[in-house]
Parts: C-alpha cells; sequence; structure tokens
C-alpha cells in the first residue's frame, strides 16, 4: 500500500546538471507526458523491455513538509529497499490516486531519461494495490498480513491475466494477490509479465477493489538525488491545496539543486469516458527561468 514518502539530500556539481538535466521547456514536457500517456505499445523496441521504459508516465504521489524532502526515502521504503509508483496510460482504467493523493512527482520513462540522470528499475507489477507497505521482497513478495505465503505470480504458476483473475477471485483479497515480476534479471520474460499486469486492469479494471495500480521500483541512493530523473512536480486539478503542495515541491528543489522541474497539472479522468489530460499553465509555477 502506498504511504507518503519522504526526500533526499544535496550534492555537488550542481551547475552542469541545472543545465542539462530539465532543458526542456514546461510546455514540451506536458506534451510529452500527453504523448507518453496516450502510446498504448504492448512492449517497447529492444531485448525483452517492458512498455513502461517508452511509453505511459510513472507517478509517485507524495505529500510535501518542512521535516523532509518529497523525493527522499521513509524509512520503512529504506528497509525494504523498494518504492510504490501508480502507472498512467490511455488504455488503463486508472482514475484515482491511492490515499487521496493529489501532489508529487513523475519520473522520465527510462527511454526519455536525460542524460547523466540515474537509472532506475520498476521491480514488480500489481495491478490494483499491492499492500506494498506489508510485504517483503522490496514490496513485491510475502505479506506478512496473510496466513498463506504469496510468492511472484510466475512462481505460482500464473502467466497470464486470465490465469491472475481466476486466482485472484478465489479469494477475492487484494492482501492474497500476486505481483507481475518485471526485475531485470527476468529477462526475456519481463515484458511478458508486465504486458499481463495491464491486460489484467483493462479486463477487469471495474472489479478490481481500486481504481489505481501499483509499481515498485527499487530504492535510489539518497546521496545521488540530485541526479533524479524528475520530469515534474504534478498536481491533480480541482483537489484542495493541490497546487500549493506542487508548488512547494518545486520552490524545494530549485533550492536544494538550482533546477528547475515544471509543475504540471493532471485532470485525472473520473470514468473511461474521459480522457486524463496534462498541461502546462505558467501561472502555476512557483519558479521560473530569468
Amino acid at each position: 500500500m502506498f504511504r507518503t514518502v519522504s526526500r533526499w539530500i544535496a550534492c555537488a556539481s550542481l551547475s552542469t546538471l541545472a543545465v542539462g538535466v530539465h532543458a526542456a521547456s514546461g510546455a514540451q514536457v506536458a506534451e510529452r507526458m500527453q504523448n507518453n500517456f496516450d502510446a498504448t505499445p504492448a512492449r517497447c523496441d529492444g531485448n525483452a523491455v517492458p512498455a513502461h521504459v517508452c511509453s505511459g508516465v510513472l507517478i509517485r504521489a507524495t505529500k510535501p513538509s518542512p521535516s523532509y524532502h518529497t523525493w527522499h526515502h521513509s524509512p520503512n521504503t529504506k528497509l525494504k529497499g523498494g518504492l510504490s509508483f501508480s502507472y498512467l496510460r490511455a488504455d488503463l482504467p486508472v482514475t484515482a490516486l491511492a490515499a487521496d493523493a493529489r501532489s508529487g512527482f513523475t519520473l522520465y520513462p527510462q527511454a526519455q531519461r536525460p542524460e547523466n540522470t540515474l537509472p532506475y528499475s520498476v521491480l514488480c507489477a500489481w495491478p490494483t494495490d499491492g499492500d506494498s507497505w506489508t510485504r517483503n521482497g522490496h514490496g513485491c513478495g510475502d505479506n506478512d498480513q496473510t496466513a498463506n505465503r504469496e510468492q511472484a505470480c510466475h512462481e505460482q504458476g500464473v502467466h497470464t491475466a486470465e490465469d491472475w483473475i481466476a486466482r485472484f477471485r478465489q479469494t477475492g483479497d487484494y492482501k492474497q494477490q500476486c505481483a507481475f515480476d518485471t526485475r531485470f534479471a527476468r529477462v526475456p520474460g519481463r515484458d511478458e509479465a508486465f504486458h499481463q499486469s495491464l491486460r489484467v486492469q483493462q479486463m477487469y479494471g471495474s472489479e478490481l477493489p481500486f481504481a489505481w495500480n501499483e509499481l515498485i521500483l527499487n530504492a535510489w541512493k539518497e546521496e545521488e538525488s540530485n541526479r533524479l530523473p524528475i520530469q515534474s512536480f504534478f498536481y491533480i486539478a480541482g483537489m484542495p491545496d493541490a497546487l500549493e503542495q506542487a508548488q512547494a515541491d518545486q520552490r524545494d528543489w530549485h533550492a536544494t539543486y538550482g533546477q528547475i522541474v515544471p509543475v504540471v497539472r493532471i485532470e485525472l479522468a473520473r470514468s473511461a469516458a474521459q480522457r486524463t489530460q496534462f498541461s502546462y499553465q505558467d501561472a502555476d509555477q512557483a519558479i521560473t527561468a530569468h
């Protein structure tokens, strides 16, 4: 399950990164995010490359605080070595974020990550909230709140969306679901595993217990946080204090690293008949280039 994240630490060589890492304009960033959201490939070009590498929007819901940076890790995240994101894409029925979230940050897809920024890995994919807070295996494995021992889907003979749905219907308990293993070590199967996690949502979305999915990423080194490939600080349109929270994160990142990351507005679809939209507004920015 998602929890509010913590934040990271300052590092050197900021002058180079301030120019190079986030050079795209805010309008270009929002346009790219919309294009990535609208793209729906089954997989990316290359050797067993999952679709999240070149499409969709990886989104981390957070809440700013004067006590920590929003991109830092919580104690539990540090202990697990994994943290939770959601994945937005036009062919997925995501109509809300976990815990009534309203702001946070997005990461560039790996294939679009700016030069010299940190790489990251998507370790597993939960078709709905995975209750990862109480799981081992970086948040991808066994849930200590259940009597049974949960394993990765392929270790239980669950290879397709149909398999997953049939297994889930036996209990209806999201705490007992299995995750699709998407680690690089799973080449050549990881791209298909991620594809099947998307198919579950497409086929079974209205019956899933939550309106969001959950992807577990490896926890990055906080001392290298100035190289994190943050694409935007987002806010959900219409949510109370959402814009102010995103602006607080934008100010904090700029004060810490000397970089300007745009605030992007997300109008999240509330039904299958609507389309999630990403936009950049000058008036939303707390920090602008001079």
